[in-house]
């Protein structure tokens, strides 16, 4: 029978530690606030809608269609949500429906 020593085994077992540390690392921790909005598709809707109609902008640099998606989408969800919504989750939801839409 074939002794296995440890050395010879290293190498087979770093990409799987590694990916095992990537995964714990990459998961998405996001606030239970921003979590709710993630799970609410009005909300996705509004922002989507936002995004749809700035790309139709052909006019426009792309810091201009993002200024007007985020303050679109701010106005819109203050209608459906509040005031209570901070530009940092505006700009998590609308970077979320874009990542989700080029994903798809």
């Amino acid at each position: 029978m074939h002794k296995v020593d440890f050395w010879d085994v290293v190498p087979y077992l770093l990409p799987v530690i590694s990916y095992l540390i990537g995964q714990s690392r990459n998961k998405l921790r996001v606030p239970k606030q921003v979590q709710k909005l993630l799970d609410n598709q009005q909300v996705i809707q509004v922002i989507a809608k936002g995004i749809e109609t700035a790309q139709a902008m052909k006019d426009r640099t792309d810091e201009q269609k993002r200024e007007y998606v985020r303050a679109w989408a701010k106005s819109e969800l203050y209608g459906v949500l509040g005031q209570w919504l901070p530009d940092s989750a505006v700009n998590f939801l609308i970077e979320h429906a874009i990542v989700k839409r080029s994903g798809s």
